[in-house]
């Protein structure tokens, strides 16, 4: 990560400030935190520039190299700078008779004066068969499928804080009750290559990008000649590329079609001429999909 261009990690705030939810219906809502016409965005990029050493520190310390993590110090830089919320703590383990039962990951103080417990999570899913319910929707990692995650924040994650245990903790925090309970689940949707794109079952958005096998590529490419192709690095993986390096039609060949590699790739094929839209794909081990557990 390279903390003296700190442009593309400006624009991926500004992207995870102003993103839809991933799916409709979650407690506390999912329209997107700021608008894109929003003065205080505005103000936030401000601030993000002039204090763009701070901003970097917090996004390089340690464990920072995972996507969730970034995320959550994304969003936590944006609620503080732009909306008034402080952060009181941050994953904070819950334990029960000496074991640990799970994390708060945010405890806000809103302006109002009242604290907040929100759950946050960044996730990319990939539609698995031709069905749109949330078990389709699959992790690049074959490990995470959209409807267990759900289900997960909906009846562990958020309901944390209101246990006895959670509670205990908000006490040692000098957190009183919550008056807000709220899920923040952003994400990516990408649809199989050479299908129909599908939106998943109450999804915000239809999907953003294509996966796609290793076997394919030569056929992506045929399809996209004399494009110009970025590999995304991780954590940076949020919203649109704005760097500067590229690869031509040969290079991305040779990344994305070897059939050797081992973890999904996101790519961004960017706009020219004959295509003019931006596009994003994901290129996954050959074998991807297969022995995935319900």
């Amino acid at each position: 990560m390279d903390a003296a261009t700190p442009k593309p990690w400006i624009d991926a705030l500004q992207w995870v400030m102003t993103q839809p939810g991933l799916l409709q219906g979650l407690p506390g809502g999912s329209s997107p935190l700021l608008t894109v016409d929003d003065p205080r965005l505005v103000s936030l990029i401000e601030h993000t520039k002039n204090n763009s050493e701070e901003f970097i520190s917090r996004i390089k310390k340690p464990q920072h190299h995972k996507i969730g993590i970034v995320f959550e110090t994304l969003l936590e830089w944006g609620l503080e700078v732009a909306m008034g919320r402080k952060c009181i703590a941050r994953d904070i383990q819950v334990r029960e008779n000496k074991r640990t039962i799970g994390a708060l990951d945010l405890i806000l103080a809103a302006p109002s004066g009242g604290h907040e417990h929100w759950e946050l999570a960044f996730k990319i899913y990939l539609q698995s068969d031709d069905n749109v319910q949330w078990a389709s929707w699959l992790g690049p990692m074959r490990r995470d499928r959209l409807d267990k995650k759900v289900r997960r924040m909906l009846e562990h994650q958020l309901p944390l804080s209101t246990t006895p245990a959670g509670q205990q903790v908000l006490k040692t925090l000098g957190v009183g009750s919550i008056s807000q309970h709220r899920i923040i689940l952003q994400g990516i949707l990408f649809s199989p290559w050479g299908k129909p794109s599908q939106p998943a079952f109450k999804a915000n958005l239809p999907p953003q990008g294509r996966w796609l096998r290793p076997s394919q590529v030569p056929c992506l490419i045929q399809q996209r000649k004399n494009s110009r192709w970025v590999l995304r690095k991780r954590p940076l993986w949020f919203g649109p590329w704005s760097g500067d390096s590229h690869l031509a039609d040969d290079d991305f060949h040779q990344q994305a079609g070897s059939h050797d590699i081992d973890r999904a790739q996101l790519w961004n094929r960017l706009a020219c001429t004959k295509h003019p839209k931006e596009e994003q794909f994901i290129i996954v081990p050959e074998e991807w999909g297969s022995g995935v557990s319900a």
